[in-house]
């Protein structure tokens, strides 16, 4: 009995997995091309290609993932997302690194994406969201080299009024 509720769990499991990653590609309709800079400059305004703030924690969770896995699929896509803004401060080059912290649905796990403001103040930490605030932004995501490692963020981002 003890060899069937077991194998029932595994199979169980897997297939949660499986249907959550399905989901999250059936539900973006995520395309394997990345798009040009002329193409990211000509989205509209209120066209979003991913609204992270209407999906469910784990949906989210998964899509944020999955953005972190394959960052290539989703240069020059557009985001609306909705998590926890903090900074961060490197002596080293001078800079603050903004974030948007999103957790899963059991808060027991949360996945960052680096952001970039639109207004250059913001970049240099003026006129920021209090740390810890709960904060909406949208922009477009893309990838940077520093030094040997490769990066994503969201850039041209701007906290959007609910």
């Amino acid at each position: 009995m003890k060899k069937v509720i077991i194998l029932l769990s595994c199979i169980f499991l897997t297939g949660c997995n499986t249907s959550a990653k399905n989901e999250v590609a059936n539900s973006n309709n995520i395309e394997s091309s990345a798009v040009s800079e002329e193409e990211t400059e000509s989205i509209s305004e209120g066209e979003l290609d991913y609204d992270l703030s209407i999906m469910t924690p784990d949906m989210v969770y998964a899509t944020v993932y999955q953005l972190m896995v394959d960052p290539k699929t989703y240069i020059g896509k557009s985001f609306k997302i909705t998590g926890n803004y903090y900074t961060s401060y490197s002596k080293e080059k001078d800079i603050y690194y903004h974030f948007c912290m999103i957790k899963d649905a059991a808060a027991c796990c949360a996945q960052g994406i680096e952001i970039l403001w639109a207004d250059e103040k913001m970049n240099r930490h003026e006129n920021c969201p209090e740390e810890d605030a709960r904060v909406t932004i949208e922009g477009v995501f893309e990838t940077y080299e520093e030094g040997p490692n490769t990066y994503g963020r969201l850039k041209d981002a701007r906290i959007v009024q609910e």
